[in-house]
């Protein structure tokens, strides 16, 4: 059934504002790591091969992450499809440099629907997802730094680990989806993923795949942006740490878009030993352009590929129930205490 004309006007208003909104943050976000980068006044070597190495290797870990959010999606008979699930992914990685952390999931939610998934299965599919991924990057990162003898760094990231690990347990997480989504008329338990020993092992599997490939793309990065110092592959254990320690500490500290600062603090600390304090700036911020451009080349050959094949009704009945809902953005933002209180 259709939706009346003024009120899919106002859909359409409200995508082309969400488009905006996403956009100028990510432009206002790219000036200033630009700006940070022209800054510093180091004599930096670019090696275009590997610049578009780390582009290759970053794609590729996302890849593994946006797999894994389609295995979760299926846990609640939401057989949307890999590439599909995959796409809405990889898109929606944009909408993160967005204050706060609604736009992601209602990104993800409304690529997915239109593919016949569910709405309360695709965003509990997208917290749970995430957590995993935070959990196998906490604890590959204790692994990388012990293996490098840099055990402060190793114990924080162990204790991140740990703490998101218990969350995602089989045993705990079904207890925070029902909290969470207490306040939503009609979404039950029967709407929710089924959360297994099997799913989660898959999860940490596919996110420490992923979490390898970040911490290649930090490798190709270095090489790609180089301030003459030269990293091997016996420095790849405290790279992948560093990759992985960086993103979970910005995850956690969420007070600006996309771990802003927070990421790139952490990245210079831990990369200091090997690159040098020089070295370290430089391969924080270079990271983080090399990263958002991938993210866009990604999301602009995505958005053209695979549409859905239906009317599109269904995505303007999404737009309307979750664009412009203030309470489902609410209980996202609430969504760490939610689950601080579980553990």
């Amino acid at each position: 059934m259709s939706l009346p004309i003024p009120r899919r006007l106002g859909v359409r208003l409200l995508k082309i504002l969400a488009a905006i909104i996403v956009f100028a943050a990510l432009g206002r976000h790219v000036f200033r790591t630009w700006s940070d980068l022209r800054a510093h006044h180091e004599v930096i070597t670019f090696d275009p091969v590997w610049i578009l190495l780390a582009v290759v290797f970053y794609l590729a870990g996302l890849i593994c992450q946006g797999l894994f959010f389609d295995r979760v999606l299926a846990g609640g008979d939401v057989l949307v499809g890999s590439f599909p699930a995959v796409r809405a992914y990889m898109i929606s990685h944009l909408a993160k440099y967005v204050p706060g952390k609604a736009m992601v999931v209602l990104v993800r939610v409304g690529l997915v629907v239109v593919f016949g998934g569910i709405k309360s299965t695709a965003a509990i599919a997208t917290f749970y997802e995430t957590l995993v991924m935070m959990a196998a990057g906490g604890l590959l990162g204790a692994v990388g730094f012990a293996v490098a003898r840099a055990f402060s760094l190793a114990g924080l990231s162990l204790a991140l680990g740990v703490a998101f690990l218990i969350v995602v347990l089989p045993a705990v997480f079904p207890r925070v989806a029902r909290l969470a989504s207490k306040p939503f008329r009609g979404v039950g338990p029967e709407t929710h993923p089924r959360i297994t020993n099997r799913l989660l092992a898959e999860g940490l599997a596919l996110s420490t795949a992923g979490w390898i490939l970040l911490g290649s793309s930090l490798f190709a990065t270095t090489r790609g942006a180089s301030t003459g110092v030269v990293v091997g592959l016996a420095d790849m254990p405290v790279l992948v740490a560093a990759s992985a320690l960086a993103t979970v500490g910005g995850f956690v500290v969420a007070i600006a878009p996309g771990g802003l600062g927070i990421r790139e603090g952490i990245l210079i600390v831990a990369l200091k030993p090997t690159l040098g304090p020089d070295g370290s700036v430089v391969a924080a911020l270079a990271l983080r352009l090399i990263w958002v451009a991938a993210e866009l080349i990604a999301a602009a050959v995505l958005w053209f590929v695979a549409r859905p094949p239906k009317s599109t009704d269904l995505a303007d009945e999404v737009a309307v129930e979750v664009l412009a809902s203030a309470r489902f953005e609410t209980a996202v933002d609430a969504a760490p205490t939610v689950i601080d209180k579980t553990s």
